[in-house]
């Protein structure tokens, strides 16, 4: 005979046992819901990341006053266009045309190339592919590019595409023959000042002239403006920290960028800007930082 408390006993086990696998049950389920959500999360924010961040082409446009440009340049449209790191993650050729499309249709005096073309391999065939669009960019008055740190076969490219190699060189502008600019470009990583600012050298120089520098890494700015002065310079290689977030700025920092890596610095008399670059690098990633080229107006 089973007494009467053993019965309450085994009543008072069975439901805490009851008890406790309901909780098992609910505590299980309400951990497959977090883990759930933090799989959406996680999507959504790598389909935001990988793909949303790297949509579309910006075009992020300055319109700038200088008093030593001279009037035959009032209105003078440049393109600036940096970093399109060719590859089959964020930049192909479908890409690529519809950046030369863009472009153009923005109808610029000037192109400039401020480095890093091709990211990674690339074959004959994409090479012949890169330099047939690649020279449908059309600029009134030239196509101008200083080198980042791709290979010789980027180079070649660029100056198979119609660009000048302007790498520790120079170049003067001239429009309806009267007063010129100055362009001047730097190599980043052999950076030679003398012979990049060697128009000041002769006696008949003029040493107020406009003048642009380029570049690939920002880093090298300062150096250059302790060097001699310039109005407006552009720089690419630091693609404004990739994944940008308010108060905070870019996220990532590379070397030849720790110092200058944002969109745009005022540097004594000098403007400088950074463009945030087409492609991606070591991580496929944008965020509140969308591909860009810059269209500079000066008056």
């Amino acid at each position: 005979m089973v007494s009467r408390i053993e019965k309450n006993k085994k009543q008072r086990f069975d439901i805490a046992k009851e008890e406790h696998i309901k909780k098992t049950k609910n505590m299980t389920i309400k951990i497959g819901k977090i883990i759930l959500i933090l799989l959406i999360i996680f999507g959504i924010s790598y389909g935001i990341l990988r793909y949303v961040g790297n949509m579309g082409l910006i075009v992020k446009e300055y319109s700038l006053k200088y008093d030593n440009l001279p009037d035959n340049f009032y209105g003078l449209k440049i393109v600036q266009v940096s970093d399109i790191n060719y590859d089959e993650k964020t930049t192909d050729l479908k890409k690529v045309k519809q950046l030369v499309k863009k472009i153009n249709s923005l109808r610029p005096d000037i192109i400039i190339f401020t480095g890093d073309l091709v990211y990674g391999d690339i074959t004959n065939e994409e090479v012949v592919d890169l330099e047939k669009e690649l020279n449908k960019l059309d600029a009134v008055l030239g196509k101008y590019a200083v080198f980042g740190e791709d290979d010789d076969t980027s180079h070649i490219i660029i100056k198979n595409a119609g660009f000048i190699d302007i790498n520790n060189n120079y170049d003067l502008i001239y429009k309806d023959k009267y007063s010129p600019i100055l362009i001047v470009g730097f190599n980043s990583d052999n950076l030679n000042l003398e012979d990049a600012f060697s128009y000041f050298n002769d006696e008949n120089a003029n040493q107020d002239i406009f003048t642009i520098a380029i570049m690939h890494k920002p880093d090298i700015i300062d150096e250059v403006l302790n060097y001699h002065p310039v109005n407006l310079a552009m720089a690419g290689h630091s693609l404004n920290g990739l994944i940008k977030l308010p108060k905070v700025g870019g996220i990532f920092t590379y070397d030849g960028s720790k110092k200058y890596f944002d969109s745009y610095y005022k540097i004594d008399d000098t403007d400088f800007y950074i463009s945030g670059g087409v492609g991606t690098r070591d991580y496929p990633y944008r965020l509140f930082n969308h591909p860009s080229i810059n269209l500079y107006r000066l008056k």
